[in-house]
Parts: structure tokens; C-alpha cells; sequence
């Protein structure tokens, strides 16, 4: 298995220019406006190409040219992160048009979540960099952000301290122990359907960091006992699941998620813990952006992730 140590961004500082690109879903306009407005009220400013204005299919364009905003937006000096318009589907059909020397060439924050998970995973494999599991511009970005979200967002990007504990009362304890590796993951759907692939998730000796939306209990089992014959829980430190938003059981049995991870990964003798607010959300809900190829400790007892190490530079 490859081992490295991922290089550290740059940090964002206030006045500098953040990229938006498409590579995913289209979006609605009003929505993108809005977080647009949110970004330039934080101190930033912003810069995009009118081609992610594009559709084909469900997508903002075609896959060449969602891929080309990715690749310029690194090239571009001027840009100092890059933000995502929007997840939904369609970010792994730009990967075969990425250029991989020039993003290896220009370190940058990038952040997303969801569908954007297999971007973060080829873009911290690829081009060994700490990437961020964070809010996207058309869905948390705006101006009534909830201001925990915010907070936690600009000292992941913007402070070169480590982010510290990270404590809620939204997480559960599914597992007691504490072990420290380094956090990796996203959304569970995506996280499976790398495998076999050049950018399948490596896990060993890492924290593993999974949330999904909308899926079905008998779903959500199916693709925990995946990973698990895969033999993705078979070196992993530990495992920390998001809040799952509207898994539920429609057998009619009234299981719970707590229900099924627990039987799932009974034999996964490591600290585990569920309810993390990170990625999908409920209107309201906070967002906390998490970086990605950072040292990190997961204390299931208290339950709380300890962020060791700053993610930008």
C-alpha cells in the first residue's frame, strides 16, 4: 500500500480569490448567487467561468469541460482554493480529462462533499494533497449560514493551528477506545464505487470517516458488509459515521441506523462512533468542514475527534 505524507495548501487569507467550479450537478442559479454573496461577505473574492452556467443531462456541462474549469481554476495563480457549485452526480466522469501534472504542480484547498468525494480521494491520492470535506456554494453557502458552520469552515482553511477537539451533542458512542491514524472517507457511496479503481480508498492505519443520505437500512448493510469483504475494516484505527440523514428502514420493521451499524460491524473490535455533522445536513443543521490527510484522534468515550494537526500551511 502507498504511504505518504500529504503536502498542506496554502492557507486562505482575507482578499484572496477563491475558483468555483461545476463538476458535478447543475445547480440553480438564486442558490449559487446567494453563496457567492455569502463567500465576498466573508472577505473573499470570487471568480468562475460562465461555461458552469451549462447543462447536459443532470450535469453542468460536458464532462471535457467540466474537467477544463477544474484544471484552470489550478493553474490559475490568482485562485488560491476552490470551492464546488454543487454535488448531486457526475464529478468522477471528469476524471479521465484532469490533468494530473498541473494540480500536482499548484497545491490548492478544494473542498466538497458527497458526490465530490471521489474528487477529494483522487485529488489527495493523486496529487498528495489535504483536501476538505466541506459545505458546497449553492447549498450551505449563504447568507444565513449557521454561523458554527462558518466558524468551522475558516479555521480549517484559514488557521495553520490544528483544529482541536471537536465535541456535539448529536454523536453517539457504538464502539469505547481511542486511537489516532489519519482521517480519511466521504460519502459512503462514492467511497464504494472506487473500489477496483486506481483511486480505491486506502484505510489502513487510518480514522475512516463515512455519511450517506437517503438510503435505505437494507442499503446502507449491503454496502457496510462491501467494505467489510473488501477487507477495508481489516487495518483501520477507527471509524467515525456522519448523521446519516434519512436512512431508514422501509422493511417495516422499524430498525434504526444505531441498529444496523451495530450488527454490521460487530466483530470490528475499534473505537466507532456515529451522529458526526459533517456532509449532508438537515435545513438548520451545522456543516463542520473536515480535513482530509490530517492526523487526527478519535476518543469514542467521550465521544469526540480531535483534529492534531493544522490543514493548510
Amino acid at each position: 500500500m502507498y504511504k505518504f505524507k500529504p503536502t498542506r495548501p496554502p492557507r486562505l487569507l482575507p482578499g484572496d480569490t477563491i475558483g468555483i467550479v461545476a463538476p458535478a450537478w447543475s445547480f440553480d442559479a438564486d442558490s449559487f448567487r446567494k453563496g457567492v454573496e455569502q463567500l465576498k461577505a466573508m472577505g473573499f473574492r470570487v471568480k468562475y467561468e460562465n461555461t458552469i452556467f451549462r447543462t447536459y443531462w443532470s450535469m453542468a456541462g460536458y464532462d471535457k469541460e467540466r474537467a477544463a474549469q477544474i484544471n484552470r481554476m489550478f493553474a490559475d495563480k490568482e485562485v488560491k482554493a476552490i470551492f464546488c457549485a454543487k454535488a448531486g452526480y457526475g464529478s468522477i466522469r471528469t476524471i479521465p480529462y484532469l490533468n494530473k501534472e498541473v494540480i500536482r504542480k499548484n497545491p490548492k484547498i478544494f473542498i466538497g462533499y458527497s458526490d465530490i468525494t471521489i474528487l477529494l480521494y483522487y485529488l489527495y491520492r493523486i496529487a498528495r494533497m489535504v483536501v476538505f470535506h466541506g459545505p458546497v456554494v449553492s447549498g450551505e453557502m449563504r447568507p444565513e449560514m449557521n454561523s458554527i458552520s462558518r466558524d468551522y469552515l475558516l479555521r480549517a482553511i484559514t488557521q495553520t493551528i490544528p483544529m482541536g477537539q471537536i465535541q456535539c451533542a448529536s454523536l453517539k458512542t457504538l464502539r469505547s477506545g481511542r486511537e489516532s491514524g489519519v482521517l480519511i472517507g466521504g460519502n459512503l457511496s462514492m467511497v464504494i464505487s472506487a473500489i477496483g479503481t486506481p483511486y480505491d480508498i486506502n484505510t489502513e492505519n487510518m480514522i475512516l470517516f463515512i455519511e450517506d443520505i437517503g438510503e435505505d437500512l437494507e442499503v446502507i448493510d449491503n454496502c457496510i458488509m462491501h467494505l467489510k469483504l473488501a477487507g477495508k475494516f481489516k487495518k483501520v484505527k477507527g471509524i467515525v459515521f456522519g448523521r446519516m440523514v434519512d436512512c431508514v428502514d422501509d422493511s417495516g420493521h422499524k430498525y434504526t441506523i444505531k441498529d444496523i451499524l451495530q450488527d454490521s460491524l460487530k466483530d470490528i473490535d475499534v473505537p466507532i462512533i456515529y451522529g458526526f455533522p459533517s456532509g449532508h445536513r438537515k435545513p438548520g443543521d451545522i456543516n463542520i468542514t473536515l480535513p482530509f490527510g490530517v492526523n487526527v484522534t478519535l476518543d469514542a468515550d467521550k465521544p469526540a475527534l480531535f483534529i492534531n494537526e493544522a490543514a493548510v500551511k
